[in-house]
């Protein structure tokens, strides 16, 4: 907001004849395109190598049978937090509507 020009008398003749702002020129906002980010896909490619490579080498190392339970003990870290992520989402929610539920109560109450 120009303050300077709110300050001035819109009626006098200078504020007329300058016809000119000290605004900036706004940038026009710049369309949503869907482009691909190609840097973000190259980077989750090599990540994937390199856990799969990893996952690799252990398994030479070691028997089938530790793979075994690193993947279960994996799976459930996974699971884990899936679910967590979930629960912190759904009891957010259900705060929400307590607290809507609350607002309208007092709201029938007073009303």
């Amino acid at each position: 907001m120009n303050t300077q020009l709110m300050n001035h008398d819109v009626h006098s003749p200078i504020f007329i004849r300058a016809k000119t702002t000290n605004d900036k020129p706004k940038a026009e906002p710049t369309k949503n395109s869907r482009s691909i980010d190609w840097r973000r896909i190259i980077e989750l490619v090599l990540l994937l190598s390199v856990v799969a490579g990893a996952i690799y080498f252990i398994s030479k190392l070691v028997t089938p049978q530790v793979v075994t339970v690193i993947g279960i003990f994996v799976g459930f870290l996974v699971l884990r937090f899936i679910v967590r992520t979930i629960l912190r989402v759904t009891l957010t929610l259900l705060s929400i509507l307590f607290w809507l539920a609350v607002l309208a109560a007092i709201l029938l109450f007073v009303f």
